[in-house]
């Protein structure tokens, strides 16, 4: 049974990775978590005979992706936290209106039921959205297909809107620099003798270094940190897990990703040593949330996308969900005085993993965007079964 799952992971990473290389060397945005789903999700769709992800390759996803958000956290965030109220009661209100507003245009002028339809508009998270689909007899092909589109659409745009974002700030950095190049220019001789006298410093001190800075007590030390590293990645592990269990246990939304956020935060804020895990596994864990993904592709999938009773109503709800999510954006930016790229992924139509995990790639604030999309993916979970059994009587 080991062996087993061992190789199929091992053959679904090394085609996720294979797509992460390939859509890399294309230069496709965020190819590390389009790649996994374009390779497998074809191999899928063709009927190729793959196992799927093993059960805990996304609910780890979301205990790694708790330890990056709770770590974050200390004093200082927290008195943060307090200005996010009004950005979250305008989150709530927009993901609600979007959801029945559009879910009843969909239903009227598409092939789809008010039940899909409204699932199909709601920005909760896929896994969480699809659960209550079946539960309610949705039609769940269609469900996926849309957040599909909408999360991927997010991860492509994101890239772009970062790079307009950047080029404006090099064009005034550039208009400023030209006001100071004649005192560069004085400067300029100056620095260079500075850095030939480095230069120098940095050949004898590199020659020296291993002598002078590689001893016994530099060895304990290293020792000592790398032991006290593993206790507290083993006691952020055991807090993470702990608090994921209990508030899954408890049917809380995404619960494993917001327990292990609660739980970790909690402890940082508390004083309690927990680990900040290295960026660079989130490379990877944006590969194996791909291949959760890639579960849900079938043939179905793209016979549903290519039906065009289907596809123009939604590609026209698609347009107005990122329309809004532009409008509630630019509103939470004024008002926050959060950068814009932290503002637009915090009222993203994505979801709660995706953007949370494109957050930290990016070196944006994966808190404040966690924060409003718990307070949507909430709010959404719990308002429509309630609004199903309304309907249902």
């Amino acid at each position: 049974m080991f062996i087993q799952v061992l190789s199929d992971l091992i053959l679904l990473f090394g085609l996720g990775l294979a797509g992460w290389f390939l859509l890399a060397r294309a230069q496709i945005p965020a190819s590390e978590l389009i790649g996994p789903v374009a390779i497998i999700g074809t191999l899928r769709a063709l009927q190729m005979d793959l196992p799927t992800s093993p059960d805990f390759l996304f609910p780890v996803a979301q205990i790694i992706i708790g330890i990056f958000i709770g770590s974050m956290l200390n004093r200082d965030t927290i008195r943060e936290l307090k200005s996010m109220a009004v950005s979250a009661v305008i989150i709530v209100a927009w993901a609600l209106s979007v959801a029945f507003v559009i879910g009843f245009f969909l239903a009227r002028y598409s092939v789809m039921d008010l039940y899909t339809a409204i699932l199909s508009a709601s920005m909760g998270g896929l896994p969480e959205i699809t659960v209550i689909a079946m539960a309610s007899g949705a039609g769940v092909a269609v469900i996926i297909v849309m957040q599909m589109i909408r999360m991927l659409g997010t991860v492509l745009l994101f890239p772009v809107l970062l790079k307009y974002i950047e080029g404006r700030k090099i064009k005034s950095a550039n208009r400023q620099d030209v006001k100071l190049e004649k005192g560069i220019e004085t400067t300029s001789e100056a620095a260079e003798n500075c850095e030939q006298g480095s230069s120098q410093i940095r050949k004898y001190s590199y020659s020296d270094r291993i002598k002078t800075h590689i001893n016994r007590e530099t060895v304990r030390r290293m020792g000592r940190a790398f032991r006290e590293s593993w206790f507290r990645i083993l006691v952020t592990m055991i807090i993470a897990t702990a608090g994921g269990l209990l508030l899954e246990i408890l049917g809380v939304p995404a619960g494993l990703l917001v327990g292990s956020t609660i739980f970790v935060a909690t402890a940082s804020a508390a004083g309690i040593p927990v680990s900040s895990l290295s960026p660079r596994l989130l490379d990877l864990l944006l590969v194996a949330i791909g291949i959760a993904i890639a579960d849900n592709i079938s043939l179905d999938t793209f016979d549903t996308m290519l039906n065009p009773e289907f596809v123009i109503p939604i590609l026209i709800a698609t347009a107005i969900m990122f329309a809004t999510s532009f409008g509630v954006a630019w509103i939470i930016y004024r008002l926050t005085g959060w950068d814009f790229p932290t503002s637009f992924l915090a009222a993203a139509p994505g979801g709660f993993t995706v953007m949370t995990a494109l957050a930290i790639k990016h070196g944006l604030d994966p808190l404040k965007v966690s924060m409003l999309h718990l307070c949507r993916l909430l709010s959404i979970n719990i308002a429509i079964p309630f609004v199903f059994l309304f309907l249902m009587n």
